[in-house]
């Protein structure tokens, strides 16, 4: 791959990444589905599956974050050009959640998190999407609603 064709295509993955957290944070959920390859996993830290497939995925999210103001901040990354059609990158992130009411499944009122992404990507279709994601939080801070304590 020629050194031009390399920074586009670390440019277009850039710009795919600020699409996946523009589309979460603003609740585009069909839309969230197009930035994840057909076979798509999200890996816990451990390397285990949590999520397989786009739509499953996305439909997590959705759940998790339908009722919540989320705003994701990409703090840089680090991308590497495998080939012509694969690649991978770590992100620094950092993600500030709050629920009307609770998170459904750790009955979190807020979290300040932060960690890092670690993806891989494969141009489908002629685009790069996402095909691998898992994420490590170096910290998260969680609030629960008044009168509560986290279990």
């Amino acid at each position: 791959m020629e050194r031009l064709e390399r920074l586009e295509a670390i440019e277009e993955i850039r710009n795919l990444k600020a699409r996946y957290y523009r589309l979460m944070d603003t609740k585009q959920w069909e839309e969230l589905r197009s930035v994840f390859t057909s076979d798509m996993k999200v890996l816990t830290p451990d390397g285990k599956v949590y999520a397989e497939g786009g739509d499953t995925y996305a439909g997590s999210l959705r759940n998790s974050l339908e009722k919540a103001v989320s705003c994701h901040q990409n703090l840089g990354g680090e991308v590497e050009i495998l080939d012509e059609e694969n690649a991978r990158a770590i992100w620094a992130m950092q993600d500030v959640i709050e629920w009307e009411d609770r998170h459904p499944q750790f009955g979190w009122k807020s979290i300040l998190g932060r960690g890092h992404y670690h993806e891989t990507y494969r141009k489908e279709g002629g685009a790069w999407r996402i095909a691998t994601l898992t994420l490590t939080r170096l910290r998260l801070d969680t609030e629960m609603p008044e009168g509560e304590e986290q279990q």
